[in-house]
């Protein structure tokens, strides 16, 4: 009997700490949905501004990176930690990001072939 009920209080409290950490996943990706607007100053002159829109669709969390009007979609989109990972083809060219991301502002460095630029951008 102490043995079924010690199994019981483990498995308890194991469900108990993985709701909270499915939880707190939840809370830390919604923070960054919605509209950023983003400089990306050493890129060619039509990549340097424009608007990340990250939005979450069934359980699943996209982005889009919208650039003189047109729009290219993220792919392997990865948040944890306040850091998204993601990936976008932009003219053939695999181009890889990693994002900080703070209350209203976003930091990091958008990285293809070529080398290495910095990211920055605030929330809308």
């Amino acid at each position: 009997m102490k043995n079924v009920a010690l199994r019981s209080l483990i498995l308890l409290s194991i469900i108990v700490l993985s709701s909270f950490t499915v939880v707190d996943s939840f809370m830390g990706v919604r923070k960054i949905l919605g509209e950023w607007d983003y400089s990306i100053p050493d890129a060619p002159y039509e990549y340097q501004k424009g608007v990340l829109v990250l939005k979450k669709t069934d359980g699943v969390l996209s982005g889009e990176m919208i650039m003189g009007g047109q729009g290219s979609p993220m792919e392997e989109v990865v948040y944890e930690k306040n850091n998204l990972k993601a990936v976008m083809n932009v003219q053939g060219e695999t181009v890889r990001f990693n994002i900080n991301f703070t209350k209203k502002t976003l930091e990091g460095t958008v990285s293809y072939s070529q080398g290495s630029l910095d990211i920055k951008g605030t929330k809308k």
